[in-house]
């Protein structure tokens, strides 16, 4: 069994629980071998002085949700060895957030061109400096900071 460094709930009553971020991958096989068979979501949170991810869990058989949690300092390990579906949520979270997901398949942006510089959902993000998108013939996007060179 794999210790949990703290534990709560929501307001409607949905179990949350915190894991340190070395554990994260054991500890949710662990919750997929229990019956928390569908993963809902993953998302990253910028605290500003700590990253964490959330997994929302299902268990489709007693109906019952689950949150993890583990504070990380920008890299996690990947859970598409558990879920399949946990490709596009953590590609996304790289994306906004700036999480590296350690052994994803196919880690890159999926939202954002992929010359984009910086993580929109971070705290430290240069909201006023703009980047510009533009889509070459060949299908390639280029991002550039000069308003000239894009859209």
């Amino acid at each position: 069994m794999i210790p949990i460094e703290s534990e709560s709930s929501t307001k409607n009553g949905i179990k949350v629980v915190y894991v340190a971020k070395e554990n994260i991958l054991p500890f949710l096989s662990e919750k997929k071998q229990e019956g928390y068979d569908t993963l809902l979501m993953i998302s990253g949170v910028d605290y500003r002085d700590h990253l964490e991810v959330l997994y929302h869990l299902l268990s489709s058989t007693n109906n019952s949700r689950l949150i993890v949690k583990t504070k990380t300092d920008g890299e996690v390990d990947s859970v598409t060895s558990l879920w399949k579906g946990a490709d596009w949520h953590e590609r996304e979270t790289w994306d906004l957030v700036g999480i590296r997901f350690k052994n994803h398949p196919n880690l890159k942006r999926i939202l954002l061109a992929e010359g984009w510089v910086g993580h929109p959902l971070r705290k430290d993000y240069p909201m006023a400096k703009k980047q510009y998108v533009n889509l070459a013939d060949n299908g390639e996007d280029t991002v550039s900071f000069d308003k000239m060179e894009g859209y």
